[in-house]
């Protein structure tokens, strides 16, 4: 619990006295400029131990949650309440691989833009919906999840190699079969 704690309090000043922050008794301090990673005590990379993020989340959340500041002043309270939001925030978004990918490709300048897969996507959609062979839809779906996998572990290579064109284009196809994934499964939940 230090360990999260320091690495909360590291480089930060104390919006109270202004002073650098060098010990753990102090108040509440606010987000800042932090991102998800820093913030949660983690490399900023595609592939993270989701145990540990869960450990982190758990450990940091008890630190910033709100009922701890019940009693204390309305500054205390409001940074308090931006912090648990901030956390959860960046748990949710820490452990969903795409919402990750997403998250690391802004990080490194280069935000998604889903338009580029627009047409693509509501072909093979439509695809879904107009086919009533269930075979052919299961046969997709294997193939869909296989992508799914090979695309995440191209993302990952890419972002370790700073080749960020690279993975914005992994994401952008990520992003592509996850929701096909989704319109699958559904289409076939329903057929049942």
């Amino acid at each position: 619990s230090s360990k999260i704690k320091k690495k909360y309090t590291d480089t930060l000043d104390c919006w109270k006295c202004r002073k650098a922050i060098e010990c753990l008794k102090v108040p509440i301090q606010p987000v800042e400029d932090r991102n998800y990673f820093d913030y949660l005590g983690l490399l900023p990379r595609f592939n993270v131990d989701l145990s540990l993020l869960k450990i982190n989340f758990l450990k940091l959340q008890s630190f910033v949650h709100p009922d701890k500041f019940s009693k204390c002043s309305q500054k205390e309270k409001e940074i308090s309440e931006n912090c648990s939001r901030y956390l959860n925030e960046a748990y949710k978004t820490l452990t969903e691989p795409l919402e990750r990918a997403k998250y690391l490709l802004t990080l490194k300048g280069e935000p998604l833009d889903d338009k580029d897969f627009l047409i693509e996507m509501m072909e093979l959609n439509e695809l879904v919906v107009i086919s009533n062979d269930t075979n052919e839809l299961n046969t997709l779906l294997d193939e869909v999840k296989i992508k799914i996998h090979l695309l995440g572990r191209e993302f990952a290579n890419s972002i370790e190699t700073n080749d960020f064109k690279k993975a914005k284009e992994a994401v952008f196809k990520l992003t592509f079969y996850y929701r096909l994934k989704d319109g699958l499964s559904s289409r076939m939940f329903n057929n049942e």
